[in-house]
């Protein structure tokens, strides 16, 4: 006789479900999102160094509004936060600095000229843009890679910011630029100085500043020129300040690093920008002082915007993501989904290859010399305070963060120059871009820790990223070598991770029915224990433990939704690996077939890494919490919610018996969870993820049937049966008591018939 469906099976399972996807949504919010800043007073001071500076800085002018046709662009450093020098002291004594020291103003009358080329398919990945005021980047626009699937905007993984302020005037936030020189305690502005540049163009990428005397005689001689190879996504930038007097010099260099990159959600109104860090480990943890360990605390762009505006605290280096085991600085970063920005020590591509083959023998100095301490740098923008860092929050994503370097304190002879020099990774956050195989740089200085599958907050501590990228390598497998495609790699992979987990998922199942039905057999005779002990709680619970135990029923088996928690972190790390893989970024579903019938017109499923786009508005129509813009009608949350509709029909048939109120109500808010509130939270998620979740639950459809038709020839009333030990030398043989297959039935009667034939 068939079993009795079990109503504790119907509502565990599909909540869990639901609750899985709930808990992985709000925690990729919570995780990117941090509490507005609280607006400052106009006029409030920029958040300066919580450490005493050699000597206090005072702020530079903003820049005044000027044409932007006869000059290009106006500029002003962008925070007034004072660097601080090292606390090491001079190895001589030191003249004082001569009196009113300044960067020499120079006239120009061009932009200077861009490296690189932008061309689609060129020999170079990216193109780079310069500005005079602080001999900065305006920008960097990468040759082969587009803001959305319909490529008709380069992607510019650094872009100068602007930051209005209510008197018309602007200040610049621009990466890569110097800020200035410390010169025996006297702090010299290199960024700009009454909007006029100080910065020379020699050639191409190469400019020249010269520090000069209240009475114009030169004191110091800044170089710096910019180089970038073909196929390559590194920047090298080769600095350097010579010492032109006669006396010793003791020099605190302090440099732009990057600067924010855009916000890329993928649909979700959720920023996953972050800051990170890679350092060496200190003496006791690694002698060698060649291993370089990234961050794990991921914190997160808006969470340092906070720090820095609530509590004033701008060091983000040695700091609150400092280790405790952590030793020097090796690079510093700012990422979103798809790509990165990194400064980090500037090595050559032999050098690293020699140090990855054999450490020892070829030992680097990774420290990043130039980072010895790290601020961030906040500027509000669309008016309010004019201060400075800090200036308050007059909406969402109203502030800009960029990231401040200070050097350590370097002592110049007379004619001689001290090496300031950098490089950068401006690219994607992909496996393949950041393998040692493409730069043994990026494996020398573990710039690969840079790529990480976690969505942080709650859930950051199980998402491990072992299983996250062992999933990642199967589906790269899946599409190189088998299916050649992302969605059906994805659709495979789902495939193969249900089929691995189906006996802890059958087990699961199995122990919940049999302890549901074991419960609805001893209800009339806890009922009965209910009246007769009602005055006697603690009798009550004695005699319901007694009955428990004379009848083989134990608690243990409602643990059997146990397995099913315990297979979170393995779903945890596909959504998470899904979600922030570079290889989905742009990739169309089924070999692109929607957009090869249409001339590339149709936009339906081509970027498994955003909404699927069934019809594309072409602009956001409303802004919802959670969900973000939205942009387009979506087509498959909506088939999820219909595969969640099915999945809840076949797991809650109409009940045999009376519900309870309580059931009543939870079986109402499982059907909202399900088939309303899930779709809805994945209405904008990437498309990959959307149909990873339709190919998983429709796969669970099928499995819960298949486990349901093998428990209706269970017995679930008693305990399970053990299995019986085999003897020794003895064979174990099939139970032929056990219900046989339509086909051996037909074997065992065409057997019989061929017998009387014979007779």
């Amino acid at each position: 006789m068939p079993a009795e469906k079990n109503t504790l099976l119907r509502v565990v399972v599909p909540v869990s479900v639901a609750l899985f996807a709930i808990v992985s949504a709000i925690a990729i919010y919570l995780g990117s999102s941090a509490k507005p800043a609280p607006a400052a007073p106009p006029g409030a001071p920029p958040i300066a160094s919580t450490t005493p500076s050699a000597q206090t800085t005072p702020a530079p002018a903003e820049a005044a509004a000027t044409d932007p046709a006869a000059e290009g662009e106006t500029a002003s450093p962008a925070i007034s936060a004072a660097p601080t020098a090292s606390g090491t002291p001079d190895p001589v004594p030191l003249p004082p600095p001569p009196p009113g020291l300044r960067a020499r103003t120079v006239v120009s009358s061009t932009d200077p000229a861009p490296i690189g080329a932008a061309a689609p398919g060129g020999p170079f990945q990216l193109t780079i843009e310069f500005t005079p005021f602080g001999a900065g980047v305006r920008s960097i626009t990468m040759a082969d890679f587009f803001v959305t699937v319909e490529r008709t905007e380069q992607y510019e993984v650094q872009r100068r910011m602007e930051a209005p302020l209510q008197d018309g005037r602007r200040v610049l936030l621009t990466s890569l630029a110097a800020r200035g020189v410390e010169i025996n305690g006297q702090f010299v502005d290199l960024f700009s100085r009454d909007s006029t540049p100080v910065w020379t163009e020699t050639a191409p990428g190469a400019f020249e500043a010269i520090i000069e005397d209240q009475g114009g005689a030169p004191v110091l001689r800044v170089r710096k020129a910019y180089s970038l190879a073909p196929g390559s996504f590194e920047i090298q930038v080769r600095q350097s300040a010579e010492n032109l007097t006669g006396a010793p010099m003791s020099v605190v260099w302090v440099q732009y690093g990057p600067i924010e990159l855009p916000p890329d959600t993928g649909g979700y109104s959720i920023d996953v920008r972050r800051v990170r860090f890679g350092h060496l480990l200190d003496a006791r943890s690694d002698p060698s002082r060649q291993f370089v360990q990234a961050d794990a605390k991921l914190k997160g762009r808006a969470a340092v915007v906070s720090q820095i505006v609530e509590s004033g605290d701008s060091i983000l280096w040695p700091g609150t993501i400092t280790t405790s085991n952590a030793g020097p600085l090796v690079w510093l970063a700012q990422t979103n989904r798809h790509f990165a920005f990194a400064v980090h020590p500037l090595i050559e591509a032999q050098q690293a290859a020699d140090n990855l083959r054999d450490p020892q023998a070829h030992p680097l100095d990774k420290a990043f010399a130039l980072a010895e301490r790290v601020d961030g740098v906040v500027w509000r923008t669309g008016g309010g305070s004019g201060g400075g860092s800090g200036g308050g929050s007059g909406g969402k994503d109203s502030e800009r963060l960029l990231i401040q370097m200070t050097s350590a304190r370097l002592t110049l002879a007379p004619g001689t120059p001290a090496d300031l020099s950098f490089a950068a990774y401006a690219g994607p956050l992909g496996r393949r871009q950041l393998s040692p195989g493409v730069n043994p740089v990026n494996g020398a200085l573990g710039l690969d820790g840079l790529v990480i599958y976690n969505l942080g907050g709650m859930c950051a501590f199980c998402t491990f990223q072992w299983l996250a990228q062992g999933l990642l390598w199967f589906l790269t497998f899946l599409h190189d070598f088998v299916v050649f495609d992302w969605a059906l790699a994805i659709m495979v992979l789902v495939v193969c991770v249900r089929s691995a987990l189906h006996p802890v998922t059958k087990r699961s199942q199995i122990g919940l029915m049999r302890f549901g039905k074991q419960m609805q057999r001893l209800a009339p005779k806890q009922a009965k224990l209910r009246e007769k002990f009602k005055d006697d709680p603690k009798r009550m619970q004695q005699e319901m433990m007694k009955l428990m135990k004379e009848e083989g029923v134990s608690y243990t088996g409602a643990l059997g939704c146990l397995p099913m928690f315990l297979q979170s972190p393995i779903w945890i790390a596909l959504y998470a690996m899904l979600y922030f893989s570079f290889d989905l970024r742009h990739e169309g579903a089924f070999f692109g077939v929607f957009q090869a019938i249409t001339g590339g017109r149709w936009s339906f499923l081509g970027d498994l890494s955003a909404a699927d786009h069934f019809i594309d508005f072409g602009r956001a129509l409303v802004t919802l919490p959670l969900m973000g813009p939205i942009t387009g009608l979506n087509l498959l949350p909506l088939l999820l919610g219909v595969v969640f509709f099915l999945q809840q029909k076949y797991l809650t048939p109409p009940p045999t018996t009376a519900l309870t109120p309580e059931q009543e109500t939870q079986q109402k808010i499982m059907k909202v969870m399900m088939v309303v509130m899930f779709p809805l939270m994945m209405y904008n998620a990437p498309s990959g993820l959307t149909l990873y979740f339709i190919t998983n639950s429709t796969l669970g459809i099928l499995e819960s049937r298949y486990i349901r038709a093998h428990v209706d020839r269970m017995d679930l009333e008693g305990p399970p049966k053990p299995r019986a030990p085999r003897e020794p030398g003895k064979k174990r043989v099939a139970n032929e008591a056990a219900p046989k297959s339509a086909w051996a039935r037909a074997r065992d009667e065409a057997r019989r018939r061929l017998e009387n034939r014979g007779r």
